[in-house]
């Protein structure tokens, strides 16, 4: 477990109770949890979703452009700027999942993908994980059409960067791709 205690070193409280699920759609399920936190405590009820673990990819195109989509995204009522992502299909790598989602999204195919890791998102509400990529080994795939209700939308490498300083740059999780990718000096810095 990314971030976990080793079970073998666990203490014995906190200690789940009970556990069960509900499944609200093929995509999510709800998880209801009742932790006891000590001997004589009563147990705690918490809730969280489970869904796929899902996959971001930061790329840079040979002439410094910075693929991004712009989608509708029902949860926050708006349109959303980001990286292009997507969930992870059952018996697919995320390596794979990244490489279709740049594909399907941007556009682009990539040559080379440099994983930057994985993290949870939400460790509150949220089990699934996000694997983040890099990639500046693109190339447009002929004939490319866009996904339905994606609008792909590269920007040059500065104004995105300037995007990112802005905050306009939608999800927490694709802003700490962009603070790996440059500590890992595979963004240049601007």
């Amino acid at each position: 477990m990314t971030g976990g205690q080793d079970t073998m070193d666990a203490p014995a409280f906190p200690r789940v109770v009970s556990c069960r699920s509900d499944r609200l759609s093929p995509w999510t399920e709800l998880i209801e949890t009742r932790i006891q936190d000590a001997p004589a405590a009563e147990p705690r009820t918490f809730h969280s979703m489970r869904t796929a673990d899902y996959v971001a990819i930061l790329a840079l195109t040979p002439d410094g452009r910075v693929p991004l989509v712009r989608q509708y995204r029902p949860a926050v009522q708006a349109w959303s700027l980001e990286l292009p992502a997507g969930l992870l299909e059952p018996g697919e790598t995320p390596e794979d999942c990244a490489r279709r989602e740049l594909e399907e999204e941007s556009g682009f195919s990539a040559d080379r993908i440099v994983p930057l890791g994985a993290m949870y998102a939400d460790t509150g509400r949220l089990s699934a994980r996000l694997h983040g990529f890099w990639s500046d080994s693109l190339r447009p795939v002929p004939d490319w059409q866009p996904e339905e209700g994606v609008l792909a939308d590269p920007l040059d490498l500065d104004d995105f960067m300037q995007l990112v300083g802005r905050g306009e740059l939608a999800l927490a999780s694709h802003v700490a791709l962009v603070g790996l990718a440059l500590t890992r000096g595979l963004l240049p810095r601007r």
